[in-house]
């Protein structure tokens, strides 16, 4: 028998939200909340186990071997139209109902399943028990969709032996193009910050349309990150950004390039942090770059009331906060650090719960995906 078990973190950007659509910077941390997933080999048949998701589906694989897929192509196989249309025909039409978020969950997995096991399986399907769970809220900002690519293309591939369990960094880099192929059948055109930053852990900076620079090994920084509980369309918001940049390009190309510079002051600070990670005039510098960012993101059109309200009660305490991801609702970000001795942590949590928001105390920077194997 073998046995994998494979945990991705979630992700949190700290600066360059929409910007990074016009390809600017583009900041991303790991967060301290993971997805889980063990995979245990089985003779004939597959199953997949979403606990948080609640869904469990089981097929027997002597049926599959009567369907054909499109054909692998090369070491990567993109996705298209065609294989996700073949997937849902023959695993998901006539079925019964999903919700969005178990069809898509359930199409990516069935994706790299398919495509791993005919790229270097030598065509056969993996055959395997797969449970998987997430401290992740689906739909948030925090990357669950990503951590969840990562940790399936991470257990399939070392099932087949094409990574090692050691994770060298070309079996991290083979990891994160298969998730990425997973990550556009939830988000269409993704940026590949997700997957990049659930993959390698730590932070990354990002700019035209890749990952220019990482650092592994940050100090581990608290954050809260807040949910709003305000559902955000990122298509939506991302659009309304667009149609201000043409109505009034001169204005909103200076507001891209002011958080553009944000992102990469921000950098800056991140790597004097590496070697210093109490110098107080870095930690201050750090915030005032979140306080300005969040001014700078409303001016884009891009906030909400309740972050505004996040960012007044974070300010009462003396501590920075702005909204990550999208924006529109979804989640706020505030920095914590101990000021002059002083622990208000508890009391800037308690208030937030106290408003009916949803408080995740975690650390950023932390590890990528990481395995564990069993086998005979």
């Amino acid at each position: 028998m073998m046995k994998i078990e494979v945990s991705a973190p979630g992700k949190t950007i700290l600066h360059g939200e929409h910007a990074v659509v016009y390809g600017k910077a583009a900041v991303a941390v790991s967060v301290s909340l993971r997805t889980s997933l063990t995979l245990i080999s089985h003779e004939n048949k597959v199953v997949l186990n979403l606990k948080n998701l609640g869904l469990m589906k089981e097929w027997d694989l002597n049926v599959l071997n009567d369907y054909s897929f499109p054909d692998a192509d090369g070491d990567i196989t993109p996705v298209n139209e065609e294989i996700i249309e073949k997937i849902t025909q023959v695993f998901i039409l006539n079925s019964e109902c999903y919700s969005e978020s178990q069809k898509l969950a359930l199409v990516a997995f069935l994706y790299l399943w398919i495509y791993i096991s005919k790229c270097y399986n030598n065509g056969s399907f993996i055959s395997c028990i797969v449970d998987i769970d997430s401290e992740l809220s689906v739909g948030s900002g925090m990357g669950s969709s990503a951590s969840y690519s990562v940790c399936l293309a991470a257990a399939m591939l070392v099932f087949c032996g094409r990574t090692t369990p050691s994770l060298l960094p070309e079996d991290k880099e083979l990891i994160n193009k298969w998730a990425f192929q997973a990550e556009r059948i939830f988000h269409g055109k993704p940026s590949g910050i997700d997957n990049s930053i659930c993959t390698y852990g730590g932070a990354l900076l990002f700019e035209e349309g890749r990952v220019v620079d990482i650092l592994t090994n940050l100090p581990t920084f608290s954050i809260l990150l807040v949910n709003t509980n305000v559902p955000r369309n990122t298509k939506l918001l991302v659009s309304n950004v667009k149609q201000k940049h043409e109505l009034y390009p001169s204005v909103v190309e200076a507001i891209i390039n002011a958080i553009d510079t944000v992102s990469k002051e921000n950098w800056q600070l991140m790597k004097n942090l590496q070697d210093s990670p109490c110098e107080m005039n870095t930690l201050n510098k750090f915030e005032d770059l979140i306080e300005m960012n969040h001014h700078l993101l409303n001016a884009l059109g891009v906030g909400h009331a309740k972050l505004d309200d996040i960012h007044e009660i974070a300010k009462k305490y003396s501590y920075s906060s702005k909204l990550t991801g999208a924006g529109g609702g979804g989640c706020a970000i505030v920095f914590l650090y101990p000021k002059n001795g002083d622990s208000s942590f508890d009391l800037l949590k308690m208030e937030l719960q106290h408003h009916e928001y949803e408080v995740y105390d975690i650390f950023m920077g932390c590890t990528g995906v990481q395995v564990k194997f069993q086998g005979q």
